[in-house]
Formats: structure tokens, C-alpha cells, sequence
């Protein structure tokens, strides 16, 4: 795949996703014009995912105390007219600049909130907890992983997840953009939590699946990351 123009470039770490599948028509309506659901055994995966960003720069400029911040978002996963992708259904961070450029430039889901990390590496194990605050209650995920880093299985659910290089949502009737990086490593979770009982700020619809056991589980240490130009999904 030839390697586009970066709108943005950063560093995604602490990688968390709890991955439920549901049934397709839960979540029909959420989808970007033109995208399909790409099934897994017939059900639609929905993620819950805490990412760090660091080392950000928009077309090639860094802006002071914008940076690095954590963000926790909720997605699903399309075929649209360029391939398999992702679907934002809701995004979150602490930087009201960084939410207003992505909804502006983007069209993608984002709003600030108050959204925090707490990390600490304990004999090369390392422990991660997003938090994040809406309707007056703090919710949050979190993992213990194992030290070492392996590969993802080829052909399995994780893999299906993961291996995605492209975003759709339904700015300008559609829109889509890359995301490129290296192939991922992941550390096995030795135990994990999601604490989100009202699914806010996301809708209550979500709450009784984030009730529920995770179908998946997975914890990366990410990498650098690009995000090409949006562009029209049928151009």
C-alpha cells in the first residue's frame, strides 16, 4: 500500500480494547454512509478502547501542551468503498483544541472531557488505567498485562481487530482517511476491568453490553502512527 501524506503523526501507547460482539442491527444506524458492518461470525464487533497519544503533530507541526494526552473512544468495524475500516461512535479527550480540530478537519465524533491516565511498570508488567468523568460519574478501564511482547495470532478475532488501516465516518456525505503503522505487538492480560455501567457519555443503548463480559481483550504497546488527508469515500 503506497504510504499517503500524513495529516497527523503520533506515538499511540497503552493500548486498551474490550471488544463485545453484538448483534448488526444494534448498532445499523450508527454506520457511516455506504459502509457495511464487517461481521465476525455473523455479529458485529463493538470496541471500548483507552489509547495514549504522544509525540503529536499536526502536517508537521507540534503545538506546546497539545502534545500528548490520553483519549478513550468507542468504535465498530465496516467494510466500506475503500476496504475494511473502523467507525468512531464516540471520542473522548482532555483537550478542547484537539477535539474541536478533529471535529472541524475530520468530521470525526470527538468531544472533551475530563480524561486522565495512571500507569506504573511493576518487574517489566505494566498497569494502565484510563478514567473518564461524564454526567457527573467517573468510569473507567483498566489492565494488568504480562511482560512479555508476542505477536498477533494470524486469522483469530484480535488479528481481525487490528489489522485495520483505514477510518470512515459520514462528514460530506462520507468521508475516509488512512491510518498506517507498523504491525502491533501485544502482552498478555493478566486481568482487566471496564467500569461503565450507564455507557455515558456514549448513550445508555451501551450500558447493559459494557455489563457484560468482553468478548476480547487485548493490550498493545502501539507505535508511531499516520493519519492521512480526509477524502470523499466514493472519489
Amino acid at each position: 500500500m503506497k504510504k499517503e501524506v500524513s495529516w497527523l503523526r503520533a506515538h499511540w501507547g497503552n493500548l486498551f480494547m474490550a471488544t463485545w460482539l453484538v448483534e448488526p442491527a444494534q448498532l445499523a444506524k450508527c454506520l457511516p454512509p455506504g459502509c457495511e458492518p464487517d461481521l465476525w461470525n455473523g455479529k458485529i464487533p463493538l470496541s471500548l478502547v483507552g489509547v495514549e497519544f504522544s509525540q503529536v503533530a499536526v502536517k508537521g507541526t507540534s503545538w506546546p501542551w497539545h502534545d500528548q494526552f490520553p483519549e478513550i473512544n468507542l468504535r465498530t468495524y465496516v467494510q466500506g468503498s475503500r476496504g475494511p475500516g473502523v467507525a468512531f461512535l464516540g471520542e473522548l479527550v482532555p483537550k478542547y483544541w484537539v477535539a474541536w480540530m478533529a471535529r472541524r478537519s475530520f468530521g470525526e465524533p470527538y468531544q472533551k472531557a475530563k480524561v486522565w491516565i495512571e500507569k506504573r511498570v511493576r518487574l517489566g508488567e505494566p498497569e494502565v488505567t484510563y478514567h473518564w468523568e461524564s454526567n457527573e460519574r467517573s468510569n473507567r478501564i483498566s489492565v494488568k498485562a504480562g511482560a512479555c511482547l508476542t505477536d498477533i495470532p494470524s486469522g483469530g478475532l484480535d488479528s481481525f481487530l487490528l489489522t485495520r488501516d483505514r477510518g470512515y465516518n459520514a462528514r460530506k456525505g462520507g468521508t475516509t482517511y488512512t491510518v498506517t503503522h507498523e504491525p502491533w505487538k501485544i502482552r498478555e492480560v493478566r486481568r482487566f476491568a471496564v467500569d461503565c455501567p450507564t455507557g455515558s457519555p456514549f448513550g445508555s443503548v451501551y450500558a447493559p453490553i459494557f455489563r457484560t463480559e468482553p468478548d476480547s481483550v487485548l493490550f498493545s504497546e502501539g507505535s508511531s502512527v499516520d493519519v492521512g488527508f480526509p477524502k470523499r469515500s466514493n472519489d
